[in-house]
């Protein structure tokens, strides 16, 4: 094999590693329904996204984009709940250990809207930017 033709592989394998890296995450949030599944934890009154490090991070959709919402509340003996108050969407509230789902379908329109826990919204919200 020539170095040229060596290279080519090289450059090609690597665009290939960097589309999987890029469409991977997109593709394991997705869910068999065809809706996509964010899953938040709270913990010291704060959101997460599983596996993340930022707190109250902002939340990406895509414009007509059926999302799950699916909070894990692991602040013991905290009451938590997840609030889209601009679309009237939210779940009740839950105690340490337990789970909410939330769905909505995002507007068409480009924008953003806050979420929040409606008992501790002054700590505990965020950003749902529509893209």
């Amino acid at each position: 094999m020539s170095r040229t033709t060596s290279g080519i592989t090289w450059v090609a394998g690597a665009c290939t590693l960097l589309v999987l890296a890029l469409l991977l995450p997109r593709v394991a949030a997705s869910s068999s329904d065809g809706v996509r599944e964010i899953h938040l934890v709270a913990r010291d009154m704060t959101y997460y996204v599983d596996g993340r490090p930022e707190s109250n991070p902002t939340l990406r959709v895509a414009r007509g984009e059926h999302v799950r919402i699916r909070l894990t509340n692991n602040d013991p003996g905290m009451s938590h709940d997840f609030s889209i108050r601009a679309w009237k969407k939210g779940s009740g509230l839950t105690v340490h250990r337990e789970e909410a789902v939330v769905e909505f379908t995002a507007p068409r329109e480009a924008g953003e809207t806050t979420y929040a826990c409606t008992p501790h919204g002054e700590m505990m919200r965020g950003t749902i930017r529509v893209e």
